[in-house]
């Protein structure tokens, strides 16, 4: 059996605290541009990204999850 981590990309959008803080400022700075009616399209790019490699890194490691 392999240990997983605690932090999945499937539920939480990121497979480590790096990430996850990353998303988390993305997600800050994402809500301010759009109160001051700035275009988000970047930053939302920018997550996305973000949570696309740490899926591929888990599925990589751990496998997809209807692997199981």
């Amino acid at each position: 059996m392999t240990k997983r981590s605690y932090i999945d990309p499937h539920q939480m959008g990121a497979d480590n605290a790096g990430d996850v803080a990353r998303l988390l400022l993305l997600g800050i700075r994402i809500v301010r541009a759009e109160s001051r009616g700035k275009s988000t399209k970047r930053l939302e790019k920018r997550a996305d990204r973000i949570q696309a490699e740490s899926v591929e890194r888990w599925n990589a490691k751990y496998g997809a999850p209807d692997e199981d």
